[in-house]
């Protein structure tokens, strides 16, 4: 087991978890971050879209029409504010990739404190299957929640444990309240999640971080 997958450790086994920026470059730019995720793609199997109010923000569109590109999935959007769990369940066990965007903070963390979506992983992503979080909802998959809004940390849902994941560039050490966090827990890491910062995590320990420049990360106590 390497140093990385040691911190990245996340609950459930099945499939691919990958945390994404709010703009991962395209394919065909200079970045080649995104052919990891297109190499694990297969060929049955839909393409699912997990959007509070059902809208794909204009930013994310490039990567959703690479997606539908390389792939001969069809596209099934489903606002997880508006259906219950079971549908939502259904749904995304049939697909390949379902991609969790859009939506702010406090959407997210309604969706999961009502549970439209399962605090266990392997609800939700299937075998062989990604569950692709973008943007806001990668700040709600650790322990903690940092709201940079109100300078405020929270319970999270704990996909990944011990885990407090900051949207931007600015690094975890930076934020006062975040270091004295981390800096008392036991095996505890902070990450700043940049734009185009893209992190592959899958099953039997698998880590890999696609981005150009490798994520900041704050370590807590107890890692040798």
């Amino acid at each position: 087991m390497t140093a990385t997958s040691r911190i990245f450790e996340r609950r459930g086994s099945r499939g691919w978890v990958i945390l994404a920026g709010e703009a991962p470059p395209a394919r065909g730019s200079d970045s080649s971050a995104m052919d990891p995720i297109f190499n694990l793609l297969r060929d049955e199997g839909a393409l699912v879209i997990l959007a509070p109010g059902g809208e794909i923000p204009s930013y994310t569109q490039p990567f959703v029409n690479d997606l539908l590109a390389l792939s001969s999935a069809s596209l099934k959007i489903v606002d997880p504010l508006d259906v219950d769990q079971t549908l939502i369940l259904e749904t995304c066990r049939k697909a390949q990739v379902v991609l969790a965007i859009g939506g702010n903070l406090d959407d997210w963390i309604a969706i999961f404190d009502e549970e439209q979506l399962p605090a266990d992983p392997d609800s939700i992503v299937a075998e062989n299957s990604m569950f692709i979080a973008m943007g806001s909802l990668v700040s709600v998959l650790g322990d903690w929640i940092y709201d940079s809004d109100r300078d405020q940390i929270s319970d999270g849902i704990g996909w990944f444990p011990n885990a407090l994941f900051l949207l931007g560039v600015e690094a975890p050490a930076s934020k006062e309240g975040i270091r004295q966090k981390i800096e008392t827990q036991m095996k505890s890491y902070a990450i700043s999640i940049a734009p185009d910062t893209i992190i592959g995590v899958g099953p039997q320990g698998k880590v890999e971080i696609w981005s150009d420049a490798a994520p900041e990360i704050l370590l807590g106590k107890g890692w040798v």
